[in-house]
């Protein structure tokens, strides 16, 4: 038969019991507020009945020969069961509760022969009442960062005793019901990370689906492994055909090369990842311009699958394409007539024409610096035109950069003593070999020279300076202008980036030089840069490999 623990009415204050009954509840411990955080961690309170928890209880009873054995939980106001043997009901006001009392030392069994003859419980309820508990032993459930969540107790309404080993069983189970606690735990933690996971692999899938653009991952051997449906699109194909083919198969001859480069050096761990403009062939024959990025995920050492982002640019491509063949045509049909006029021009300045009178004069050599600007504006469209054409050609030679540099000074003479600027050369190499193409390295010193010297203040100097960083030779044109502009500064290289600079800028030109330069530069695995201070000038330097 089962002892009854009685419960309290609704609105009968279990401190205002225990004050009348001569009785004083256990103090709280020092570490409460954290102990009832641990507690409310596990997710246990006011859980169903579990088999391994009751035989834990019926164990704790049969060890110990007592009639009772509970697995207590103590929350801010109440000891809650969640495991009973021999009692009825699920819970006992905190006020009342023995069990209060033994979470004050985790580190011991409570035990109380003789509950009448204890003067902190002979005049609780639970003692002169029923379930008139005489002995009481009480193991703390103690988590693993230190705190008594609350005890499994035995208790018997006649006096006794424990032996040793009993007290010793009583812990041992006392810690499996805190194994029990921490599997549970766990177990809720790791459902909650399977839910997550399961969402955000479903709001992923989502999001890959319908992306925007095309996604794959494709195995380091070329594979389609998956693609999304922006990508079938894209290319014409379903995905059941893209992952029975390679991307190999399908990129444009002239492209291949280029992209399986990159794909070696990221398998080499030479480089992350790459991005490159590249054409596939369409399931209906034609291709398409892309615009691709590429990652590779490791395991490890082991490569595991790239992940490629292909982004369809091939109306930006047409229109580009299109912008360019008007640019050639337009430049073609004005470089005759230009040729022309700086020809009458010339002839007039001469004198073929007579002495002409000084406001024409002034006019005539207007109107040729300005045919001048016009011709120098047509040749670097056709080169700009050339460059991304593939048609711009380059003769390599082993060169020594020193007379290179001594070469552009002399001639840009001229140009600097209109503007009553010097060009200083100097050098800290007595040679300075490389293997280069003449022309198009003059016509970058053409252009940084020209730029510093329009630039700098009439009366200052141009320094034309050859270096050697470690196993680059570097060549740097310095001038003493109003340096550049913050807001320009990222966008010096791009083509026409002086557009956005008229208002300040009344020396003009294109920006395409700049553009150009780096373009020749970067052929020949160097690299354009400049360094630049408001009211100081401006210093633009290449560094090119040594021979």
């Amino acid at each position: 038969m089962s002892a009854r623990i009685p419960s309290l009415p609704p609105d009968m204050d279990p401190a205002a019991v225990a004050r009348e009954a001569g009785f004083t509840p256990a103090s709280r411990p020092v570490n409460e507020h954290s102990r009832l955080l641990s507690l409310q961690s596990y997710d246990i309170l006011d859980s169903a009945e579990e088999a391994r928890y009751d035989d834990l209880t019926l164990l704790a009873s049969r060890i110990c020969g007592t009639p009772m054995a509970l697995i207590v939980l103590i929350d801010e106001h109440r000891q809650w069961f969640k495991s009973k043997v021999g009692v009825t009901g699920s819970e006992a006001p905190r006020a009342l509760g023995i069990c209060a009392h033994a979470i004050l030392d985790p580190h011991e069994v409570l035990t109380v022969p003789d509950a009448r003859l204890d003067p902190r419980f002979a005049t609780n309820p639970y003692v002169t009442g029923e379930p008139h508990v005489r002995f009481y032993a009480g193991a703390p459930l103690v988590s693993p960062d230190g705190h008594a969540l609350g005890a499994l107790c035995v208790i018997d309404s006649e006096p006794r005793q424990l032996r040793p080993e009993q007290k010793d069983a009583l812990q041992a189970l006392s810690r499996q019901v805190m194994a029990l606690l921490e599997e549970r735990r766990t177990s809720t933690a790791l459902r909650g990370a399977m839910q997550a996971l399961t969402r955000s692999e479903t709001l992923f899938r989502e999001a890959y689906e319908n992306a925007p653009i095309g996604i794959a991952l494709v195995s380091p051997s070329g594979e389609w492994l998956r693609v999304n449906r922006s990508l079938c699109d894209i290319l014409g194909y379903s995905a059941e055909e893209l992952t029975r083919t390679t991307f190999q198969a399908i990129t444009h001859p002239e492209d291949l090369e280029s992209d399986l480069l990159q794909v070696r050096q990221v398998l080499a761990r030479e480089i992350r990842s790459y991005q490159m403009e590249k054409r596939y062939l369409h399931k209906a024959g034609h291709a398409v311009w892309t615009q691709l990025s590429v990652s590779l995920v490791w395991d490890k050492q082991r490569p595991l699958y790239f992940v490629s982002q292909i982004q369809d640019i091939h109306e930006r491509k047409t229109i580009e394409r299109a912008k360019a063949e008007f640019l050639t045509m337009v430049s073609h049909e004005l470089r005759t007539p230009v040729t022309a006029l700086r020809g009458a021009l010339g002839i007039l300045a001469a004198g073929a024409a007579g002495q002409l009178p000084p406001k024409a004069q002034a006019l005539t050599a207007l109107a040729d610096r300005n045919a001048e600007r016009l011709h120098r504006l047509v040749n670097d469209i056709l080169d700009i035109e050339k460059i991304e054409a593939g048609g711009f050609a380059y003769r390599y030679v082993d060169l020594d950069l020193n007379q290179l540099v001594t070469q552009a000074a002399l001639e840009l003479k001229p140009y600097a003593d209109h503007y009553h600027v010097q060009i200083e050369v100097s050098s800290d190499l007595p040679r300075a070999f490389l293997h280069a193409d003449a022309d198009r390295l003059m016509q970058v010193l053409a252009n940084l020279l020209s730029n510093a010297v329009k630039y700098s203040r009439p009366g200052s100097k141009v320094e034309l300076h050859v270096s050697r960083t470690d196993e680059r030779i570097r060549v740097s044109v310095k001038d003493n202008g109003e340096g550049i502009p913050e807001e320009f500064r990222a966008q010096i290289f791009e083509k026409f980036a002086q557009a956005n600079w008229t208002a300040t800028n009344p020396k003009g030109g294109s920006g395409l030089g700049l553009h150009i330069s780096r373009v020749i530069i970067e052929h020949h695995g160097g690299t354009l840069n400049f360094q630049t201070e408001l009211g100081a000038g401006s210093t633009f330097y290449f560094e090119l490999p040594v021979l």
